[in-house]
């Protein structure tokens, strides 16, 4: 069963059904800090592996100074998917692949009310995987559903 802070109380069974939808490990809404990406919600079977309130350093702190998936999407505003990280240049040997065998991943910038980059929501797995339109556009319609709460909050 997914877990979440409490903004993000009401998307828990969703986030749980979307990894199982769309067949990956792991879903995760993820908040960037100055120098930590930390996990705000998490679902899928490995939402253990990304437990509420944990954070990666950025890599300007990381040992290998190598960014973290949503970090890369954090600073460049950008959604972005890796298909295998393993095969993938920039993105081999990243912290998700080594410490847990999550190589593939996709996710979105999410904006706060003020239009700024608030985080991420990201799906990530174990092998390698290619998203349909409609599985993209379900993860884009959380995020989605994530910015509104977050609207909802700041007023």
């Amino acid at each position: 069963m997914a877990k979440s802070t409490s903004l993000f109380e009401s998307l828990r069974q969703e986030i749980d059904e979307l990894a199982s939808q769309l067949g990956v490990s792991s879903i995760l809404v993820m908040r960037s800090l100055p120098q930590h990406m930390q996990v705000l919600a998490s679902g899928g079977r490995h939402e253990d592996t990304y437990p509420i309130g944990a954070e990666g350093k950025k890599s300007t702190l990381a040992h290998n100074g190598q960014a973290l998936y949503c970090e890369r999407v954090v600073d460049t505003d950008q959604p972005l998917y890796v298909k295998d990280s393993r095969l993938e240049a920039d993105w081999a040997g990243n912290e998700d692949e080594v410490e847990f065998g999550l190589s593939n991943y996709l996710g979105y910038p999410v904006r706060g009310p003020n239009g700024e980059v608030y985080g991420t929501v990201c799906a990530l797995h174990e092998e390698a995987k290619e998203y349909t339109a409609e599985e993209q556009a379900a993860l884009d319609g959380l995020r989605k559903k994530i910015e509104a709460l977050l609207a909802l909050e700041s007023k």
